[in-house]
């Protein structure tokens, strides 16, 4: 059987990604590759009787109508519509990355998600691809349209997911179930009663992670010893769209080019094409800031937040996650909108005389009005002060909840129970409940409450094994234009081919 694959490319210079490929079909010869280029430097140089490169920025801009003629594409059938259908509105709502704003008109996304679709669809069926390799979550709309087809036509599929620790990746063959590799290593050594011993990189972050290290846990999780250098790095990259430094910069690069091709092609084409999506562009940045004057930002909140009562509240603590990132969306699940996960907890946790505590991300510049309302307006939900430190209020909390975020190994690690609502992959270890209905909710409830009366605790034992099983089923991954030390970098590239090879070769 002839082997044509699709491959999610990485960050390339000096032939990075070439590379990796030019290995893989040394050891399993393919007969095609698809992949979607970041070539940083034009250093990698495809044969285009085997490979086809498809430009990445095309695809996460959805700009497919200014590269190609749409009639050469093959039209979307009715089937492949209707298998679309459960994966559609977060492909939809993907959309939001292109500006970091959820703030097309529904026909606008509805246009770009066909858009998608079709050029995917075209690829697919032209290719006779039969396994895909993804290089990281599908997040946008384009490789999450991907994943999408690769689940509705049982293609195989080998995802490497980043995970809360840096350069650490999950190893899967699902978006939704990359907890399957680390839940089998686990079962197999969660009675271990030796001393574990965790790489440095792991160790690191596990002692970041506990209470009483907080100056370290910044510096590790952050990247920063500072919350102010944090929240400004933070609040650049979401308004990044909108900063008119990065306006102007974006805009004098669309008129360079346009020049280049005017001259270029000998006609005024490339210059009117220029001028057209520069005219687009200043309509959606008018409408973001349309939509900020109607959006709530932090002092808002904390308007409507309190200081905690940490001493005398008995409380799960709900840290909202900083939106848009991966973690949310796709990794929630149907979760992705969080006041979903408070509503279905905080009724069942004053059952149990127990409050919910909800604090929001310190760096989130901009929430809908109605996210804060409904919170507010929710029965038994506490909204805390962002200036309260989460490793206190996690010290003194019965338990915590997220969705998908880094709190899922933060509170076992701390001795504290945890509800998952999404699918991080962090969801099935020592002091971790997966939730999703009243029942779960409640059973964990129960299960915690008479865990707590019986004295019985998250040992650090075993969050150690746990770790470790993570060690054992996850990669390393250094990117080439990170600066990183070439030996890793190196390390990093023959991880890929191997697991590539592996997983190719377990397919067929």
């Amino acid at each position: 059987m002839e082997i044509n694959l699709f491959f999610q490319g990485y960050d390339s210079v000096n032939g990075y990604q070439e590379s990796i490929l030019r290995q893989i079909r040394e050891e399993i010869p393919f007969h095609r590759c698809v992949l979607t280029s970041r070539d940083n430097d034009g250093n990698d140089h495809y044969d285009t009787s085997v490979y086809e490169v498809v430009d990445y920025d095309m695809c996460a801009n959805a700009a497919y109508e200014h590269h190609m003629d749409m009639n050469s594409l093959k039209p979307l059938s009715r089937e492949l519509l209707h298998d679309m259908e459960p994966y559609e509105p977060t492909a939809v709502k993907m959309l939001c990355r292109i500006t970091d704003f959820d703030m097309f008109t529904y026909d606008e996304a509805k246009r770009f998600y066909l858009h998608h679709l079709r050029f995917w669809n075209d690829v697919f069926e032209r290719n006779h691809i039969n396994f895909v390799f993804l290089t990281g979550i599908p997040h946008h709309t384009h490789d999450y349209i991907i994943y999408a087809l690769t689940q509705i036509r049982k293609i195989p599929m080998c995802i490497i997911a980043p995970t809360h620790l840096p350069h650490r990746c999950f190893v899967g063959n699902d978006l939704y179930k990359l907890y399957e590799r680390l839940d089998q290593a686990y079962e197999s050594r969660k009675d271990n009663a030796d001393p574990v011993v965790l790489p440095d990189d792991v160790e690191q972050y596990y002692r970041a992670l506990l209470r009483e290290n907080k100056l370290e846990k910044m510096k590790v999780m952050l990247g920063s010893g500072s919350r102010k250098e944090h929240a400004r790095k933070e609040k650049r990259q979401i308004m990044g769209y909108v900063m008119s430094d990065k306006v102007i910069r974006r805009q004098l690069s669309r008129i360079k080019h346009g020049i280049a091709g005017s001259l270029r092609e000998h006609s005024l084409k490339p210059w009117r094409e220029c001028v057209d999506r520069i005219a687009r562009d200043r309509y959606y940045i008018s409408r973001v800031h349309h939509k900020l004057k109607h959006c709530d930002t932090l002092k808002d909140y904390e308007r409507m937040a309190v200081m905690p009562d940490m001493e005398h509240d008995r409380y799960v603590l709900f840290l909202t996650h900083l939106t848009p990132e991966a973690t949310t969306l796709p990794q929630a699940g149907v979760f992705v909108e969080q006041e979903l996960c408070v509503q279905l907890l905080a009724p069942i946790l004053k059952e149990y005389g127990i409050k919910l505590y909800v604090k929001e991300h310190f760096v989130q510049p901009y929430r809908m009005k109605t996210f804060y309302e409904d919170l507010k307006n929710t029965d038994n939900v506490v909204l805390v002060s962002s200036d309260a430190e989460s490793v206190d209020l996690l010290e003194h909390c019965v338990a915590a909840a997220t969705p998908a975020g880094t709190v899922s190994i933060e509170a076992p690690a701390n001795g504290k129970p945890v509800f998952v609502f999404g699918h991080g992959g962090f969801e099935h270890g020592p002091g971790i409940y997966q939730v999703g209905n009243e029942a779960q909710c409640r059973a964990a409830v129960e299960d915690i409450l008479e865990r707590e009366k019986e004295g019985k605790t998250i040992t650090a034992q075993e969050v150690r094994n746990y770790f470790q099983a993570f060690v054992d089923t996850s990669i390393c991954i250094y990117s080439p234009i990170e600066g990183a030390d070439p030996q890793k970098v190196e390390q990093s590239r023959q991880e890929i081919v191997k697991l590539a090879v592996e997983e190719i070769r377990k397919a067929f």
